[in-house]
């Protein structure tokens, strides 16, 4: 997972773009300039996090996924951009990765949405200069979404979709920070159990973890790395489980004097066709956020909720969810 060192240069890019989709040379969030061809209609994300924040959009433009898209996740998707070719991501690869699939669509930008940290930084500059194809890195901070998707509309040349989303996320953040405030004097604790057996979390104050912050929930994780015997310490009210596995982990015995796990209180994000929290972290956590309110503090309602992820996945995802798959979802069936 890239861990935010949340060190944001994100409004040079909101000035160099200006009122116009193509204003000369791009300053991303790392500083550089780059020139960019006029119109964009051949993408490539950089990973998982780029990939959701272009396929909200500019699906059109997108050249291929970068993982094979699995029958499940793709009955979500716009029919339009389920039968584009996997074609791989450069994030996940290392320091130097290798994407002649990539290369071979042509791409006219890589996109990457992120951390704005040295590793990622350090990538983006050698990425375009051995492809020579200009690679754009932004901050994937979740309470920059709106900035974010104003500037990429622009950057593309969909501005007015992307005030469009600009003004909905912005509403969504505003809703998830007021419910927050609201129980400030008593916030839910809560310990985010990232894989099968628990032992790793997400952090306060990172990229993975702003999105319980924005809540209004307590994280109260002190190691990345820990232990059963250590989350009974912390004591969660709430656990909040990324692996569906793990709801086997805790019938075992190592986790049965946590107190949300004896109380019932571990639930699961939905994650079709992305994560709802996490997996990844993009703007797929804008619904999220509200999931959370909603599952710890009653806000929005069910039905509240309910209404809302229609609302986003047609805005956002490009597809009209059956009642069955909202209940899927949703887990009311």
């Amino acid at each position: 997972m890239r861990r935010c060192g949340r060190i944001s240069v994100f409004s040079a890019l909101v000035l160099a773009l200006g009122h116009t989709a193509f204003a000369g040379d791009i300053i991303d969030a790392t500083g550089r300039s780059i020139k960019l061809a006029e119109p964009l209609t051949r993408i490539a994300a950089a990973g998982p996090p780029a990939e959701v924040l272009l396929y909200a959009l500019a699906p059109d433009a997108m050249i291929g996924w970068v993982r094979p898209l699995s029958p499940r996740i793709a009955s979500y998707m716009s029919p339009e951009v389920r039968a584009l070719p996997a074609i791989g991501g450069v994030t996940a690869q290392g320091e130097a990765p290798e994407i002649p699939d990539i290369l071979a669509a042509k791409p006219q930008m890589i996109l990457d949405f992120g951390d704005i940290d040295p590793r990622y930084t350090a990538l983006a500059a050698k990425m375009q200069e051995r492809t020579g194809v200009p690679y754009v890195l932004l901050d994937g901070a979740l309470d920059k979404t709106p900035e974010i998707l104003r500037a990429v509309g622009k950057l593309t040349g969909r501005a007015e979709r992307g005030e469009a989303l600009a003004v909905y996320a912005a509403d969504m953040l505003a809703r998830a920070k007021k419910i927050a405030a609201a129980h400030a004097d008593k916030p839910a604790k809560a310990y985010i159990a990232r894989n099968a057996d628990g032992s790793y979390t997400a952090m306060p104050g990172t990229h993975g973890g702003d999105i319980y912050d924005l809540a209004g929930l307590k994280n109260i994780a002190q190691y990345a790395d820990t232990t059963p015997v250590q989350v009974q310490d912390w004591d969660p009210d709430v656990i909040i489980a990324l692996d569906a596995k793990f709801n086997d982990t805790t019938k075992g015995p190592a986790w049965a004097n946590v107190r949300a796990v004896k109380t019932g209180h571990v639930i699961m994000p939905p994650r079709l066709p992305w994560g709802w929290t996490d997996h990844p972290p993009s703007i797929n956590r804008l619904i999220g956020v509200l999931w959370l309110t909603s599952a710890v503090y009653g806000e929005p309602s069910a039905a509240g909720l309910k209404d809302e992820t229609a609302r986003f996945y047609k805005m956002f995802f490009h597809v009209d969810l059956t009642p069955s798959q909202l209940a899927d979802m949703l887990e009311t069936k």
